[in-house]
């Protein structure tokens, strides 16, 4: 549970590092999508750094039980493969965040225009996700592998040193 945890928070910390140091954007975003150098009065509450970063932070918290928790004992290769993930998945993520904010900018659209405009949401989100990893991948992918094996490798400990406590308890 708590390696679920901290994988949860290590998520949300890659992407808001990639959110400032691989993005480049603000923290927040003005409501016509110019990228705003502060925090504007007029900025779309649900626009900011924080969104991304939240809901990456609950995808790790979810990828961690199944790749990396099995059966008391916790795989290396599976934690690095969910922090992988998680650092690949933020793009998307991110992408369509701005997107939607983008779209709703002066207020929510039509229905109909709006669900029109969802496939180019996503096309732009997956471009967007081939252009960083291109360009960044080659950082940013081994060093979320790295993360995710220390992450791992702390759950083992963790793991060992509450089983540990345990037998010194009842021996």
């Amino acid at each position: 549970m708590l390696t679920t945890l901290v994988a949860g928070a290590v998520g949300g910390l890659i992407a808001y590092w990639t959110w400032r140091m691989v993005l480049r954007m603000p923290l927040a975003l003005a409501p016509e999508l110019g990228v705003a150098a502060g925090a504007p009065s007029d900025v779309r509450p649900w626009a900011p750094w924080w969104v991304p970063a939240a809901i990456v932070g609950l995808v790790a918290m979810v990828l961690w039980p199944i790749l990396a928790t099995h059966a008391r004992r916790i795989s290396l290769i599976g934690g690095a493969a969910a922090i992988v993930l998680v650092s690949i998945l933020f793009f998307p993520v991110a992408a369509i965040c701005v997107q939607l904010a983008a779209l709703t900018s002066s207020g929510w659209p039509p229905v109909v225009e709006f669900v029109g405009a969802l496939p180019r949401v996503l096309a732009e989100a997956v471009k967007l996700t081939f252009v960083n990893l291109m360009y960044s991948g080659a950082v940013t992918v081994p060093l979320a592998a790295l993360i995710g094996l220390l992450l791992a490798a702390f759950g083992r400990f963790i793991a060992w040193t509450v089983d540990w406590l345990a037998r010194m308890r009842a021996g």
